[in-house]
Protein backbone atom coordinates (compact mmCIF):
# COMPACT_ATOMS: atom_id res chain seq x y z
CA UNK A 1 0.00 0.00 0.00
CA UNK A 2 3.04 2.31 0.96
CA UNK A 3 4.39 1.60 -2.86
CA UNK A 4 1.27 2.18 -3.95
CA UNK A 5 0.63 5.78 -2.30
CA UNK A 6 4.09 6.51 -3.16
CA UNK A 7 2.92 6.48 -6.89
CA UNK A 8 -0.21 7.82 -6.71
CA UNK A 9 2.06 11.20 -5.50
CA UNK A 10 4.79 11.06 -8.17
CA UNK A 11 2.04 11.02 -10.66
CA UNK A 12 0.19 14.10 -9.36
CA UNK A 13 3.58 15.71 -9.06
CA UNK A 14 2.23 18.71 -10.46
CA UNK A 15 -0.35 19.41 -8.25
CA UNK A 16 1.34 18.22 -4.97
CA UNK A 17 4.47 20.67 -5.78
CA UNK A 18 2.42 23.45 -5.17
CA UNK A 19 0.64 21.76 -2.08
CA UNK A 20 4.13 20.72 -1.09
CA UNK A 21 5.58 24.28 -0.94
CA UNK A 22 2.67 25.87 0.39
CA UNK A 23 2.91 23.06 3.79
CA UNK A 24 6.81 24.18 3.90
CA UNK A 25 5.92 27.97 4.24
CA UNK A 26 3.26 27.20 6.52
CA UNK A 27 5.40 24.94 8.82
CA UNK A 28 8.18 27.60 8.82
CA UNK A 29 5.20 30.59 10.16
CA UNK A 30 3.70 28.18 11.94
CA UNK A 31 6.92 26.95 14.13
CA UNK A 32 7.65 30.71 14.85
CA UNK A 33 4.23 31.57 16.32
CA UNK A 34 4.18 28.13 18.41
CA UNK A 35 8.12 29.27 19.55
CA UNK A 36 7.15 32.73 20.43
CA UNK A 37 4.00 30.90 22.26
CA UNK A 38 6.29 28.41 24.14
CA UNK A 39 9.03 30.75 25.13
CA UNK A 40 6.65 33.61 26.57
CA UNK A 41 4.63 30.94 28.30
CA UNK A 42 7.37 28.83 29.64
CA UNK A 43 9.07 32.08 31.20
CA UNK A 44 6.11 33.00 32.62
CA UNK A 45 5.18 29.89 34.29
CA UNK A 46 8.57 29.33 35.41
CA UNK A 47 9.39 29.70 39.32
CA UNK A 48 9.68 33.22 40.52
CA UNK A 49 11.88 31.90 43.54
CA UNK A 50 9.84 33.64 46.87
CA UNK A 51 6.15 33.98 47.42
CA UNK A 52 4.04 36.75 47.90
CA UNK A 53 1.01 34.92 49.00
CA UNK A 54 -0.21 36.83 52.81
CA UNK A 55 2.36 39.54 52.74
CA UNK A 56 2.46 42.98 52.60
CA UNK A 57 4.26 46.16 52.38
CA UNK A 58 3.54 48.82 54.95
CA UNK A 59 5.48 52.11 56.08
CA UNK A 60 6.01 55.03 58.40
CA UNK A 61 4.91 58.59 58.19
CA UNK A 62 6.84 61.25 59.42
CA UNK A 63 4.70 64.07 61.21
CA UNK A 64 4.91 67.27 59.62
CA UNK A 65 6.72 70.31 62.01
CA UNK A 66 3.38 71.82 62.43
CA UNK A 67 1.70 69.46 64.08
CA UNK A 68 1.52 69.75 68.15
CA UNK A 69 2.74 66.41 68.68
CA UNK A 70 6.08 66.71 66.88
CA UNK A 71 9.03 66.75 68.94
CA UNK A 72 11.65 68.51 68.24
CA UNK A 73 15.38 67.42 68.65
CA UNK A 74 15.11 63.87 68.45
CA UNK A 75 18.97 62.73 67.80
CA UNK A 76 19.43 60.50 64.99
CA UNK A 77 20.52 57.54 66.97
CA UNK A 78 17.45 57.58 68.86
CA UNK A 79 15.42 57.82 65.62
CA UNK A 80 17.17 54.91 64.32
CA UNK A 81 15.81 52.68 67.42
CA UNK A 82 12.21 53.60 67.20
CA UNK A 83 13.18 51.83 63.41
CA UNK A 84 14.05 48.77 65.56
CA UNK A 85 11.59 49.51 68.16
CA UNK A 86 8.73 49.53 65.58
CA UNK A 87 10.15 46.27 63.32
CA UNK A 88 9.77 44.37 67.14
CA UNK A 89 6.42 45.54 67.34
CA UNK A 90 5.64 44.42 64.35
CA UNK A 91 6.77 41.15 64.77
CA UNK A 92 5.56 40.53 68.14
CA UNK A 93 1.90 41.23 66.70
CA UNK A 94 0.08 37.79 66.80
CA UNK A 95 -0.86 37.78 63.32
CA UNK A 96 2.49 38.00 61.99
CA UNK A 97 4.47 35.17 60.75
CA UNK A 98 7.50 37.37 60.27
CA UNK A 99 8.76 40.89 59.63
CA UNK A 100 11.93 42.95 58.41
CA UNK A 101 13.04 46.54 57.20
CA UNK A 102 14.45 46.85 53.42
CA UNK A 103 15.13 49.28 50.91
CA UNK A 104 14.52 49.05 47.23
CA UNK A 105 13.50 45.61 47.78
CA UNK A 106 10.67 44.72 48.13
CA UNK A 107 8.78 42.39 45.15
CA UNK A 108 6.45 44.24 42.30
CA UNK A 109 7.30 48.11 43.49
CA UNK A 110 9.28 48.69 40.23
CA UNK A 111 12.09 50.92 42.22
CA UNK A 112 15.39 49.38 42.46
CA UNK A 113 19.13 49.64 42.95
CA UNK A 114 22.00 47.91 41.47
CA UNK A 115 26.06 47.75 41.14
CA UNK A 116 28.49 45.90 39.96
CA UNK A 117 30.71 43.15 41.96
CA UNK A 118 34.41 42.50 41.41
CA UNK A 119 36.64 39.65 41.95
CA UNK A 120 40.34 39.97 41.69
CA UNK A 121 40.04 40.23 37.73
CA UNK A 122 36.65 39.39 37.27
CA UNK A 123 33.64 41.41 37.54
CA UNK A 124 29.73 40.89 36.93
CA UNK A 125 29.06 41.72 33.03
CA UNK A 126 25.94 44.21 34.10
CA UNK A 127 24.70 45.72 37.19
CA UNK A 128 22.72 43.44 39.79
CA UNK A 129 20.08 44.07 41.39
CA UNK A 130 21.13 45.29 45.50
CA UNK A 131 18.90 44.02 47.96
CA UNK A 132 19.55 45.91 51.29
CA UNK A 133 17.65 44.34 54.19
CA UNK A 134 17.30 42.66 57.52
CA UNK A 135 18.09 39.36 57.99
CA UNK A 136 13.77 38.06 58.27
CA UNK A 137 13.43 39.30 54.97
CA UNK A 138 14.32 35.77 53.35
CA UNK A 139 11.88 34.74 55.78
CA UNK A 140 8.93 36.91 54.96
CA UNK A 141 9.26 36.44 50.84
CA UNK A 142 10.88 32.27 51.57
CA UNK A 143 13.81 32.65 49.55
CA UNK A 144 15.95 29.51 49.54
CA UNK A 145 19.45 28.71 49.60
CA UNK A 146 20.62 25.62 47.25
CA UNK A 147 19.96 23.81 49.32
CA UNK A 148 16.72 24.95 50.50
CA UNK A 149 17.30 26.16 53.76
CA UNK A 150 15.98 29.75 54.00
CA UNK A 151 18.03 29.59 57.76
CA UNK A 152 20.77 29.24 55.61
CA UNK A 153 20.51 32.88 54.17
CA UNK A 154 19.22 34.51 57.64
CA UNK A 155 22.35 33.50 59.10
CA UNK A 156 24.68 34.65 56.71
CA UNK A 157 23.42 38.14 56.90
CA UNK A 158 23.46 38.04 60.77
CA UNK A 159 26.97 37.23 60.41
CA UNK A 160 27.09 40.54 58.32
CA UNK A 161 27.78 38.73 55.01
CA UNK A 162 26.69 38.63 51.71
CA UNK A 163 23.98 36.26 50.22
CA UNK A 164 24.07 36.03 46.33
CA UNK A 165 22.37 34.82 43.12
CA UNK A 166 23.74 31.72 41.49
CA UNK A 167 24.10 33.73 38.27
CA UNK A 168 26.52 36.64 40.33
CA UNK A 169 28.17 33.35 41.39
CA UNK A 170 28.83 31.67 38.12
CA UNK A 171 30.34 34.95 37.09
CA UNK A 172 32.64 35.38 39.66
CA UNK A 173 33.26 31.99 40.58
CA UNK A 174 33.73 30.13 37.54
CA UNK A 175 34.35 26.64 36.83
CA UNK A 176 32.26 25.14 39.82
CA UNK A 177 34.70 27.39 42.15
CA UNK A 178 32.53 27.51 46.14
CA UNK A 179 32.17 31.16 46.59
CA UNK A 180 30.94 30.55 50.05
CA UNK A 181 34.10 31.97 52.30
CA UNK A 182 35.41 34.07 49.42
CA UNK A 183 35.42 37.59 49.77
CA UNK A 184 33.93 40.14 47.13
CA UNK A 185 34.12 43.95 46.59
CA UNK A 186 32.34 46.97 45.14
CA UNK A 187 35.00 48.38 43.75
CA UNK A 188 37.59 47.45 41.26
CA UNK A 189 40.96 48.64 43.39
CA UNK A 190 43.52 47.49 45.92
CA UNK A 191 41.88 49.65 48.30
CA UNK A 192 38.36 48.33 48.22
CA UNK A 193 36.06 47.39 51.30
CA UNK A 194 35.63 43.36 50.72
CA UNK A 195 33.06 41.70 51.67
CA UNK A 196 32.47 37.92 52.30
CA UNK A 197 29.90 35.72 50.78
CA UNK A 198 27.85 33.63 53.54
CA UNK A 199 25.46 31.79 50.72
CA UNK A 200 24.02 31.15 47.72
CA UNK A 201 20.39 31.30 47.22
CA UNK A 202 18.10 29.63 44.44
CA UNK A 203 17.72 31.66 41.07
CA UNK A 204 15.57 34.71 42.16
CA UNK A 205 13.31 36.28 39.33
CA UNK A 206 12.12 40.05 39.00
CA UNK A 207 8.81 39.47 37.51
CA UNK A 208 7.29 36.79 35.37
CA UNK A 209 7.63 38.64 32.04
CA UNK A 210 11.67 39.43 32.37
CA UNK A 211 14.72 37.09 32.60
CA UNK A 212 16.63 39.52 35.06
CA UNK A 213 17.60 37.19 38.04
CA UNK A 214 21.21 38.45 38.84
CA UNK A 215 20.97 39.68 43.14
CA UNK A 216 22.97 39.88 45.62
CA UNK A 217 21.90 40.75 49.29
CA UNK A 218 23.05 42.80 52.55
CA UNK A 219 22.46 43.77 55.69
CA UNK A 220 20.98 46.91 56.58
CA UNK A 221 22.96 48.33 59.30
CA UNK A 222 22.75 51.44 61.98
CA UNK A 223 24.67 53.64 59.37
CA UNK A 224 22.11 53.04 56.51
CA UNK A 225 19.53 53.30 58.34
CA UNK A 226 20.41 56.88 59.75
CA UNK A 227 19.84 58.43 56.21
CA UNK A 228 16.54 57.46 56.73
CA UNK A 229 15.74 59.25 60.29
CA UNK A 230 13.71 62.01 58.68
CA UNK A 231 11.99 63.02 55.81
CA UNK A 232 12.65 59.70 53.97
CA UNK A 233 11.74 57.43 56.39
CA UNK A 234 8.93 56.69 53.97
CA UNK A 235 11.12 54.78 51.66
CA UNK A 236 12.01 52.18 54.04
CA UNK A 237 9.58 49.18 53.33
CA UNK A 238 7.98 47.32 56.45
CA UNK A 239 6.80 44.15 54.92
CA UNK A 240 5.64 41.34 56.76
CA UNK A 241 4.25 37.61 55.87
CA UNK A 242 0.80 36.87 58.09
CA UNK A 243 -0.25 33.58 58.92
CA UNK A 244 -2.70 32.50 56.73
CA UNK A 245 -5.93 32.41 59.10
CA UNK A 246 -5.48 35.89 59.99
CA UNK A 247 -5.07 36.85 56.46
CA UNK A 248 -8.73 38.58 56.39
CA UNK A 249 -9.37 42.05 56.64
CA UNK A 250 -5.66 42.36 57.62
CA UNK A 251 -5.21 45.72 56.90
CA UNK A 252 -8.21 47.21 59.03
CA UNK A 253 -7.12 44.88 62.32
CA UNK A 254 -3.91 45.50 61.84
CA UNK A 255 -4.25 48.84 61.86
CA UNK A 256 -6.57 49.48 64.45
CA UNK A 257 -4.79 47.02 67.18
CA UNK A 258 -0.89 48.91 65.97
CA UNK A 259 -1.69 52.14 65.33
CA UNK A 260 -1.06 53.17 68.94
CA UNK A 261 2.02 51.18 69.14
CA UNK A 262 3.78 52.30 66.25
CA UNK A 263 3.52 56.23 67.49
CA UNK A 264 7.00 56.15 68.41
CA UNK A 265 8.74 59.72 68.50
CA UNK A 266 7.58 61.64 65.23
CA UNK A 267 6.76 58.21 63.01
CA UNK A 268 3.61 56.88 62.37
CA UNK A 269 1.69 54.11 60.90
CA UNK A 270 1.07 55.43 56.94
CA UNK A 271 0.21 53.16 54.33
CA UNK A 272 -0.09 49.13 54.26
CA UNK A 273 -0.51 47.87 50.40
CA UNK A 274 -1.00 43.73 49.94
CA UNK A 275 1.61 42.64 48.25
CA UNK A 276 -0.17 40.04 45.34
CA UNK A 277 -2.43 43.38 44.62
CA UNK A 278 0.56 45.41 43.83
CA UNK A 279 1.88 42.65 41.71
CA UNK A 280 -1.40 42.63 40.00
CA UNK A 281 -1.40 46.58 39.24
CA UNK A 282 2.40 46.03 38.41
CA UNK A 283 1.64 43.85 35.74
CA UNK A 284 -0.93 45.28 34.56
CA UNK A 285 0.97 46.17 30.86
CA UNK A 286 3.05 42.99 30.75
CA UNK A 287 -0.42 41.05 31.43
CA UNK A 288 -2.57 43.19 28.39
CA UNK A 289 0.22 42.53 26.44
CA UNK A 290 0.36 39.18 26.84
CA UNK A 291 -3.52 38.91 26.15
CA UNK A 292 -3.17 40.82 23.30
CA UNK A 293 -0.37 38.89 21.77
CA UNK A 294 -1.98 35.41 22.48
CA UNK A 295 -5.47 36.62 20.76
CA UNK A 296 -3.61 37.50 17.76
CA UNK A 297 -1.36 33.94 17.69
CA UNK A 298 -5.33 32.90 18.01
CA UNK A 299 -6.32 34.51 14.79
CA UNK A 300 -3.29 33.69 12.70
CA UNK A 301 -3.66 29.93 13.81
CA UNK A 302 -7.10 29.98 12.76
CA UNK A 303 -6.72 31.50 9.61
CA UNK A 304 -3.72 28.72 9.33
CA UNK A 305 -6.46 25.80 10.29
CA UNK A 306 -9.10 27.29 7.71
CA UNK A 307 -6.50 27.89 5.07
CA UNK A 308 -4.59 23.79 5.29
CA UNK A 309 -7.80 22.12 6.50
CA UNK A 310 -9.55 23.72 3.61
CA UNK A 311 -6.92 22.72 0.90
CA UNK A 312 -7.38 19.19 1.89
CA UNK A 313 -11.03 19.29 1.80
CA UNK A 314 -11.22 21.02 -1.23
CA UNK A 315 -8.77 17.84 -1.98
CA UNK A 316 -10.63 15.73 -1.14
CA UNK A 317 -14.04 16.82 -2.19
CA UNK A 318 -11.94 16.19 -5.79
CA UNK A 319 -11.54 13.28 -5.35
CA UNK A 320 -14.88 11.91 -4.50
CA UNK A 321 -14.83 9.65 -7.61
CA UNK A 322 -12.00 7.75 -6.96
CA UNK A 323 -12.90 7.33 -3.82
CA UNK A 324 -16.29 6.13 -4.58
CA UNK A 325 -14.54 3.84 -7.51
CA UNK A 326 -12.35 2.08 -4.86
CA UNK A 327 -14.85 1.33 -2.60
CA UNK A 328 -16.64 -0.51 -5.48
CA UNK A 329 -13.47 -2.19 -6.15
CA UNK A 330 -13.44 -3.80 -2.41
CA UNK A 331 -11.71 -1.24 -0.24
CA UNK A 332 -13.24 -0.79 3.27
CA UNK A 333 -13.79 2.66 4.07
CA UNK A 334 -11.87 2.75 6.60
CA UNK A 335 -9.12 1.62 4.48
CA UNK A 336 -9.72 4.37 2.05
CA UNK A 337 -9.33 6.97 4.30
CA UNK A 338 -5.83 5.25 5.99
CA UNK A 339 -4.72 5.88 2.20
CA UNK A 340 -5.51 9.05 2.05
CA UNK A 341 -3.94 10.08 5.58
CA UNK A 342 -1.22 8.66 4.64
CA UNK A 343 -0.96 10.61 1.46
CA UNK A 344 -1.35 13.71 3.42
CA UNK A 345 0.89 12.98 6.05
CA UNK A 346 4.17 11.83 3.31
CA UNK A 347 3.57 15.09 1.77
CA UNK A 348 3.62 17.03 5.29
CA UNK A 349 6.67 14.96 6.36
CA UNK A 350 8.70 15.74 3.52
CA UNK A 351 7.60 19.50 3.16
CA UNK A 352 8.57 19.31 7.43
CA UNK A 353 12.22 18.18 6.57
CA UNK A 354 13.89 21.35 5.09
CA UNK A 355 11.52 23.58 7.02
CA UNK A 356 13.70 21.92 10.09
CA UNK A 357 16.86 22.69 7.89
CA UNK A 358 16.07 26.40 7.72
CA UNK A 359 14.85 26.70 11.31
CA UNK A 360 18.34 25.60 12.66
CA UNK A 361 20.17 27.40 10.12
CA UNK A 362 18.24 30.41 11.43
CA UNK A 363 18.56 30.07 14.72
CA UNK A 364 22.41 28.66 14.65
CA UNK A 365 22.67 33.03 13.04
CA UNK A 366 20.81 34.33 15.82
CA UNK A 367 18.01 35.69 14.33
CA UNK A 368 15.59 34.10 16.75
CA UNK A 369 15.41 36.22 20.17
CA UNK A 370 17.27 34.20 23.02
CA UNK A 371 17.03 36.93 25.71
CA UNK A 372 14.23 34.72 27.61
CA UNK A 373 15.30 31.49 26.36
CA UNK A 374 18.56 30.29 24.77
CA UNK A 375 18.18 28.31 21.39
CA UNK A 376 18.58 24.89 22.88
CA UNK A 377 17.61 21.63 21.43
CA UNK A 378 14.83 20.96 23.88
CA UNK A 379 13.38 24.50 22.57
CA UNK A 380 14.29 24.05 18.81
CA UNK A 381 12.22 20.24 18.73
CA UNK A 382 9.44 21.21 21.49
CA UNK A 383 8.72 23.68 18.42
CA UNK A 384 8.16 21.35 15.98
CA UNK A 385 6.97 18.42 17.47
CA UNK A 386 3.80 21.27 18.41
CA UNK A 387 3.78 22.13 14.55
CA UNK A 388 3.80 18.85 13.33
CA UNK A 389 0.92 17.91 15.58
CA UNK A 390 -1.00 20.79 14.72
CA UNK A 391 -0.47 20.13 10.93
CA UNK A 392 -1.46 17.00 11.18
CA UNK A 393 -5.03 17.31 12.81
CA UNK A 394 -5.40 20.02 10.55
CA UNK A 395 -4.82 17.74 7.36
CA UNK A 396 -6.58 14.92 8.94
CA UNK A 397 -9.59 16.90 9.40
CA UNK A 398 -9.56 18.53 6.07
CA UNK A 399 -9.50 14.66 4.42
CA UNK A 400 -11.71 13.15 7.22
CA UNK A 401 -14.84 15.13 7.09
CA UNK A 402 -15.58 15.08 3.13
CA UNK A 403 -14.00 11.39 2.81
CA UNK A 404 -16.30 10.08 5.16
CA UNK A 405 -19.20 11.62 3.11
CA UNK A 406 -17.69 10.10 -0.48
CA UNK A 407 -17.46 6.58 1.13
CA UNK A 408 -21.25 6.49 1.30
CA UNK A 409 -21.55 6.65 -2.73
CA UNK A 410 -22.97 3.99 -4.26
CA UNK A 411 -20.62 2.48 -6.20
CA UNK A 412 -23.14 2.53 -8.94
CA UNK A 413 -22.85 6.36 -9.02
CA UNK A 414 -18.84 5.87 -8.56
CA UNK A 415 -18.47 4.00 -11.57
CA UNK A 416 -20.50 6.19 -13.74
CA UNK A 417 -18.94 9.06 -13.00
CA UNK A 418 -15.57 7.60 -13.18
Amino acid sequence: MFKHILTIIKNERKQNIGLWIELLIVALFLWYIVDNVYVTLNNYYKPLGFDTEHTYIMRLGLLNESSYEYVKDISTETAVGYLYTALEHIQRNPMIEAASISFHSSPHIGSNRSRNIHRDTLSTKYSVLNRTVTPNFFRVFKYQAENGSTDELVQALERNELVISPGVAKELFPHDEPPVGKQVSFEKSDSAQLYRVGAVSRVVRYDNFSNWNSYFAQRIDNDFLKTFTGEWVGGLEFCVRVTPEEDHDFIRRFRESMTQQLRLGNYYLGEIQSIPINKKAFQKDDINDLKMRMFIVFFLLVNIFLGITGIFWFRTQHRRSEIGLRVSLGDTPKQVLRKFYIEGLLLLTTAMVPTMIVIYILGREGIFATYLMHFTPGRYFIGFAITYILLIIMIVLGIRIPALKAVKVPPATALRDE
